[in-house]
């Protein structure tokens, strides 16, 4: 049971309005649209308001928590929208492309990607699957990943380039087995 003066600090009014322009700003620095923006902000902020109850101070501060809600659901509308474009567009080459050798081709393309996907599960540490998945899957820049993970931009460079070589290698030492 919270005492009094904790149940007084999580008014959601005082919280709306102590952190919203400071999130607005996190989630506006993640996508290309100010409505877009608006629109996640509003839903962040339903959720910090139907979650109210869950939250634990003795675990992290009110604005940490209201972070992480934050950088879940704009990956959570990332990876819809990375779906939902990739959909569109398999089923536009699908559309345009109807002669089979297009369409070997297109599969071969997949397997080769799944392959991929599968190496980098079995040889990259759970960080660098992370940032690489980020980089190459999710779309997103050095930068936006580096604010997102608060790791240096640097850092996600050299994990991204580290990656790639350990995937080349790997795919090279499998052609010649």
């Amino acid at each position: 049971m919270r005492d009094e003066k904790t149940q007084r600090s999580l008014n959601f009014e005082d919280i709306c309005v102590q952190h919203y322009d400071e999130i607005f700003h996190f989630v506006r620095k993640q996508v290309d649209q100010t409505e877009d923006a608006k629109d996640l902000t509003q839903e962040i902020f339903m959720k910090v308001y139907n979650k109210l109850h869950t939250y634990n101070h003795r675990k992290a501060s009110i604005r940490t928590w209201i972070y992480r809600i934050a950088y879940n659901h704009v990956m959570n509308h990332h990876s819809r929208s990375y779906q939902s474009k990739r959909q569109i567009m398999d089923e536009s080459y699908f559309n345009l492309n109807h002669e089979s050798e297009d369409i070997l081709e297109n599969v071969l393309k997949q397997e080769r990607v799944e392959i991929i996907i599968r190496l980098m599960k079995k040889i990259l540490n759970k960080k660098h699957q992370k940032i690489t998945n980020l980089y190459f899957f999710g779309g997103f820049t050095y930068q936006t990943i580096s604010d997102m993970l608060k790791v240096p931009v640097k850092t996600v460079r050299n994990v991204v380039n580290l990656s790639i070589q350990k995937i080349k290698k790997r795919l090279e030492e499998l052609s010649y087995e």
